[in-house]
């Protein structure tokens, strides 16, 4: 990794929260709400932030069952100012049996010759039901970064 941890300033990492600098916080998916927040107050190229996901079961699929839980979640980032190829995001379940579920990648951005970048974020997600059956849904945030 091309960072150490004498450069990610402490007073940079905060809770995990919705920033200013993202297209939306909360996305509305057929499984329910899925909350997209940062612990980082914004991105910064060349510093490392990470990327928490929390499933919210707030409403019934179309056949009337609820989801059992959020089986595994999967995304990548690319640049939509400027592509810069494709940034993998490997997401851990860190709270197993948690009601929320959260999923949590660390991740960095590189930095081009843009003083501001506009990043797009997909997240594939995948269900598993009271009955074993997996479906899948997929979506995207957009979020900005700056150099420091």
């Amino acid at each position: 990794m091309g960072c150490s941890q004498d450069r990610n300033e402490p007073e940079l990492i905060i809770p995990f929260q919705c920033i200013d600098d993202q297209s939306t916080c909360k996305v509305l998916t057929k499984f329910g709400t899925i909350l997209v927040k940062f612990n980082v107050k914004k991105i910064l190229t060349e510093l490392p932030f990470s990327i928490r996901l929390e499933f919210k079961k707030d409403h019934l699929l179309s056949d009337n069952t609820r989801p059992q839980y959020l089986n595994s979640v999967n995304g990548y980032m690319e640049g939509k100012t400027m592509f810069m190829g494709k940034i993998p995001l490997f997401f851990n379940n860190q709270l197993e049996g948690n009601e929320d579920n959260p999923f949590i990648a660390e991740t960095m951005l590189g930095s081009c010759s843009e003083d501001r970048m506009t990043w797009r974020i997909w997240i594939t997600l995948e269900m598993i039901d009271v009955n074993n059956n997996k479906d899948q849904t997929t979506f995207f945030i957009d979020v900005d970064s700056t150099r420091y």
